[in-house]
């Protein structure tokens, strides 16, 4: 297998997210960039130049559609969620290029179908008074650090390999232990009914019937700022992006600057790098 650089990653994916935005205009499914995707179309016009990653978010009820109906209509790239494959292993929906297989390099256990994708996020419905927004942000949060303990692998700590030290591979063991203990306690709860638990309770309140809207399937840090009322979805525009234009928020600045506060500033340099810890490869 030829293993795919950067730059090539960048490409596959754009061409993931053009088959994914061409279908949801032919299905009147709604969708708008996301995270650092519509950064990068603002800042860049593009990719973010150090980032490989394409995020999309779709309400509740156009994430679903698209999940039931997209994989009839390209055998290339494939949907996968938990709503049709239990072997799933993320909470949010990805599409993946069928002719790449992704090697995962983390502590994350692999999905044996993964390849290059582009993530999409659904965006579900909150209740009007900040304190019960908060008590379902900290719920999510908890299925979250479940989930990720429930889904990595159990690997020993390297951190001493190199030392000379007489103790060095005892220290190794205890900060595998202390590092890794509750993890491993974890590993042995169900991981597919978690995802099911998160994403069943996230949906409590729908995105048509309520006046504020986020994601809640992607909580392990809270996402307390990742609160918007329902009308900023109302209005979308196209932008430019790489060669082509998408769909984002029409009020852009607001959604970034809730997210990332000055987003026009780009980071230091020694943070200009990327932040995934995978190989992929074309299968033939």
């Amino acid at each position: 297998m030829r293993e795919i650089g950067f730059s090539e990653i960048k490409r596959v994916a754009l061409d993931i997210l053009k088959d994914v935005a061409h279908f949801c205009d032919t299905h009147d499914i709604r969708y708008v960039l996301a995270y650092g995707t519509m950064l990068g179309a603002v800042r860049h016009k593009g990719f973010i130049p150090w980032d490989d990653d394409i995020d999309i978010m779709m309400p509740r009820d156009d994430y679903n559609r698209f999940i039931k109906l997209y994989n009839d209509h390209n055998p290339r790239y494939q949907v996968y969620s938990i709503e049709n494959d239990d072997s799933y292993t993320y909470t949010m929906a990805k599409v993946f290029d069928q002719e790449t297989v992704m090697i995962d390099n983390t502590l994350w256990r692999n999905f044996d179908k993964a390849g290059v994708f582009i993530d999409i996020f659904p965006i579900d419905g909150l209740p009007d008074e900040t304190q019960a927004q908060q008590k379902i942000f900290r719920h999510q949060q908890f299925l979250n650090l479940l989930f990720h303990g429930s889904s990595m692998k159990f690997t020993f700590s390297n951190r001493y390999v190199d030392s000379k030290g007489s103790f060095a591979k005892l220290k190794g063991y205890v900060r595998t232990f202390l590092k890794f203990g509750a993890i491993s306690l974890m590993h042995f709860l169900p991981t597919t009914s978690l995802i099911k638990k998160i994403n069943q309770d996230a949906q409590h309140y729908s995105f048509s019937n309520s006046k504020y809207i986020s994601v809640l399937v992607d909580c392990a840090s809270g996402n307390k700022r990742e609160v918007y009322e329902k009308t900023l979805f109302d209005n979308r525009s196209l932008y430019p992006f790489e060669d082509t234009e998408f769909w984002g928020l029409t009020d852009s600045d607001f959604y970034l600057s809730h997210l990332y506060n000055n987003y026009m500033e780009a980071p230091p340099e020694d943070r200009q790098v990327p932040h995934h810890n995978y190989r992929v490869y074309w299968k033939q």
